[in-house]
């Protein structure tokens, strides 16, 4: 990943975890976003990647650049396509390689949703978003 695709990238993130906490305030349900829909909207700013390159060039450095200043994490905000499960609902989460990061420093281990979603609600809450890319 270039740091150009990433600040091209960056507003995306950000008015998505607007629209996702003001949808949260206001009690609408949520639009769950995923790598997919994610590639579409890059192609909006011109960065094209596809759902298997997108985690790995784009979203996995980007937690990098958030982690390494202290940010919240916005490559929470993006899941995995929802699989369907036979008890109940959609299981939804992020991919395998989102939690590498947070094992490599003890805080959690691969696949423990609680622990996505505490980062995804902290991404998503946080009102402190600097307008142009911070790095």
């Amino acid at each position: 990943m270039s740091l150009d695709s990433a600040r091209a990238v960056y507003p995306l993130l950000v008015r998505l975890a607007h629209d996702l906490a003001q949808a949260a305030r206001e009690r609408r349900t949520t639009v769950w976003i995923s790598y997919d829909d994610l590639c579409q909207r890059c192609k909006e700013v011109g960065v094209k990647e596809t759902p298997r390159t997108i985690s790995a060039k784009l979203l996995k450095p980007l937690q990098a650049i958030c982690l390494e200043h202290k940010m919240p994490d916005l490559s929470a905000l993006i899941i995995q396509k929802p699989k369907a499960r036979s008890d109940f609902g959609n299981l939804l989460r992020p991919s395998d390689g989102w939690w590498e990061t947070y094992v490599e420093r003890g805080e959690t281990t691969v696949g423990d949703v609680v622990f996505w979603f505490k980062q995804y609600q902290t991404a998503r809450d946080f009102t402190d978003w600097p307008e142009a890319p911070f790095f």
